[in-house]
């Protein structure tokens, strides 16, 4: 038999597919406010490449209905800041708005997710990359004009970071492709993308009218469509449908998710500057972690383009000559042609992005990872979020709240990439050199369904190997929340001074553990959370949605919304019970004399997180325990049934039915010992879902 001689690069060990969704922050997985257990639109914003029942709808204030599909989705920043606000009240349309929720800086989110195919373990090369990335400009302000007007004038908006000084950066006089005006959206539909680089303003102009979300803009898009792709990469044995920067090995056709550039989502580090700031990476080798990704990354090392000015996109260059401007590889080439050579690197805070050790986590199994506490946890991470003053020097826009003057915030999405690799090639030194190439005599060390031999009298046994996916990325996106800057005002003290915040949030959608899953159901988020006296504080909040019906279509799982009170609804409440085996709550006028330490708010200091304002939690006047119990229904005792106060009648529901889906925010800063146990009351059906949180004060 004649040999054939053929160039096979280094073959290593296996290969494996996973999903992931993100739990805390409440990742969308592309979902808006569907009434069925499937996402509507997979394409919506991103490519998540996971199934289609993932994700949580996005949260809102209303107390009955959805907010309207229209312009007039979005809250105004009285509706989110404002406790006396009641247009959440009984059904009332000015209320039913979606919801952006608010996160003290400095604050610590417990992140969370599950990944079907585990990380931390010998199967594959696995990390886990934490992006965010934040609005640039103000909202519903048109800086693709070429003169953008008053709305990004230098005193716009709060105190703003260094960048916000440079004029061509606030009237955006250079389209750097790095713009983001963040949107949810009000419909489910994908954002239209440019036909050429000349058609961005309009098409940006439409798509606002359109009421569709974006994250990444549409000159980012179009840009890509006329950059030349990184034929330096590995792509086996995968034809790639042309060679812009939106086709890859695991995208070769270029399909179009949102307004996402499939070379960016699919590779980090990237190459070219982004819209997406590195927090943190998992990963189950620290060493690779710091030479291959930290210090590669955009927080480290400067990242180039070519870029045009907004009045040539207007007019001043053509297509052909905007395309050919943006694909120049060269600072000489790229000035001689009137673009602006992009040097960018991210002022990050200190430590940014954090090399993590990725927990060791089952394989095909979405559930907890090793070494957590109490029979297991999901996999999570600690981010203390950072100042606003931090943010603003990243580059985020900082917003002055229309309601109170010191409610400066930055408005912000999460992105969770899960990165699988094969242990079959080496993944950083193998490249195009061994893309397979029949002609050349070379052999991908990976191969589409191979036939292989086992060695029996040359038996072939095929294996399922798809060569777009050896090296795979999946992600999960939050929708839109703020990090607002600490109040100064108001008898707060405590809070404004306290070293840790801890946020409280409820995770979860409605439904049992079928009717949800991939999600999960309803749980105070973290379960369990340890404080200092005299020192620490707990930053309760948490959102909801009206339409979290999961009706079909519901794929490949089961139908339906198990719970109680209205279908489809989200509530929630917290109220303190004797211990966490306990199911009735601990009657108010009888917590001193039967809690072992005490009624838990009695023994802190509480605020309204937003304004700083003292709330009383006496046993001679209540208020704050009577605004956790009923969800944000009523802010004062003096409410209670009194039908004068813009909340009907001032019932509250038994079911919560008739509460806001949505709760302002409210700090706690204990200063008494002890363990305190606490319940949901609508969502606790002791044998399928059990909403519970133990708060543990020490000295």
């Amino acid at each position: 038999m004649k040999l054939i001689s053929i160039t096979l690069c280094a073959l290593y060990l296996s290969v494996g597919l996973a999903d992931t969704y993100m739990h805390a922050f409440r990742g969308s997985n592309n979902r808006l406010n569907e009434k069925s257990a499937n996402r509507q639109n997979g394409n919506r914003l991103f490519d998540s490449q996971n199934n289609n029942r993932g994700g949580y709808n996005v949260g809102e204030f209303g107390s009955t209905n959805g907010f309207e599909n229209n312009a007039n989705a979005y809250a105004t920043d009285d509706i989110v800041f404002n406790y006396d606000n009641t247009d959440w009240a009984e059904n009332n349309a000015a209320g039913r708005k979606q919801s952006e929720p608010v996160y003290l800086e400095n604050s610590v989110q417990k992140m969370t997710w599950t990944a079907q195919h585990g990380c931390g373990n010998s199967k594959n090369n696995c990390n886990m990359v934490i992006e965010y990335t934040c609005d640039t400009h103000p909202q519903n302000v048109d800086v693709l004009a070429t003169n953008p007007g008053n709305g990004v004038n230098a005193n716009a908006g709060g105190a703003q970071g260094p960048l916000w000084a440079d004029a061509d950066h606030r009237t955006y006089k250079w389209a750097t492709g790095l713009r983001v005006q963040l949107k949810n959206g009000a419909n489910t539909n994908t954002p239209n993308d440019p036909n050429d680089i000349r058609a961005v303003r309009n098409t940006y102009q439409n798509n606002n009218g359109d009421n569709v979300g974006r994250h990444e803009s549409e000159e980012w898009y179009a840009y890509a469509k006329e950059r030349e792709r990184n034929k330096g990469l590995f792509t086996a044995d995968q034809k790639l449908q042309g060679s812009d920067s939106t086709k890859t090995r695991q995208n070769p056709g270029g399909t179009r998710r949102g307004l996402e550039v499939p070379e960016e989502r699919d590779y980090f580090p990237y190459w070219r500057p982004t819209i997406w700031r590195p927090v943190a990476i998992m990963h189950n080798d620290l060493a690779e972690c710091e030479a291959e990704m930290r210090q590669k990354s955009q927080a480290f090392e400067t990242k180039t383009a070519c870029v045009p000015s907004d009045e040539q996109i207007n007019g001043a260059l053509n297509a052909n000559q905007l395309a050919n401007l943006v694909d120049l590889k060269t600072q000489d080439t790229c000035e001689a042609a009137g673009g602006k050579w992009l040097e960018h690197t991210d002022t990050m805070p200190a430590g940014y992005p954090f090399c993590v050790q990725a927990a060791w986590s089952q394989v095909n199994n979405l559930g907890n990872v090793a070494g957590t506490p109490k029979g297991g946890l999901p996999q999570n991470w600690d981010w203390a979020l950072p100042s606003v003053t931090e943010l603003a020097a990243s580059g985020c826009f900082v917003y002055k709240s229309a309601t109170d003057a010191q409610q400066e915030y930055v408005r912000m999405v999460t992105r969770i990439r899960y990165n699988m690799t094969t242990m079959d090639y080496a993944p950083y030194t193998t490249d195009q050199r061994c893309n397979q190439n029949k002609k050349q005599n070379v052999q991908s060390p990976v191969e589409q369904n191979p036939t292989v031999d086992v060695g029996v009298d040359m038996q072939g046994l095929r294996l399922a190997l798809n060569t777009a996916q050896t090296g795979r990325t999946f992600q999960d996106r939050s929708h839109v929340y703020r990090v607002m800057r600490k109040p100064v005002t108001g008898a707060n003290a405590a809070m404004r001074n306290a070293p840790v915040v801890k946020n409280v949030i409820v995770q979860g959608k409605r439904g049992n553990i079928v009717q949800t899953f991939p999600a999960v159901e309803y749980d105070f988020w973290p379960k369990t959370v340890t404080l200092k006296a005299n020192s620490d504080c707990v930053a309760f909040s948490w959102t909801g949605s009206n339409t979290h019906n999961n009706g079909n279509p519901a794929g490949d799982g089961q139908a339906g919304d198990a719970g109680e009170g209205r279908g489809g609804s989200d509530r929630s409440n917290l109220i303190q019970i004797m211990d966490k085996n306990s199911t009735f709550p601990a009657p108010m006028d009888k917590r001193a004399d039967i809690l072992q330490y005490g009624d838990f708010f009695e023994q802190s200091n509480v605020f309204r997180t937003y304004t700083g304002e003292a709330v009383s939690s006496t046993a001679a006047q209540p208020d704050a325990q009577l605004y956790f119990m009923s969800g944000g229904y009523w802010n004062t005792e003096s409410q209670v049934g009194n039908a004068g106060t813009g909340r009907g009648n001032g019932q509250l529901n038994v079911l919560l039915n008739n509460a806001p889906a949505t709760m302002r925010g409210m700090t706690v800063c204990p200063t008494a010992v002890g363990e305190f146990e606490f319940t949901c009351t609508r969502n606790n059906n002791f044998s399928n879902r059990d909403q519970k949180l133990t708060i543990t004060v020490v000295p």
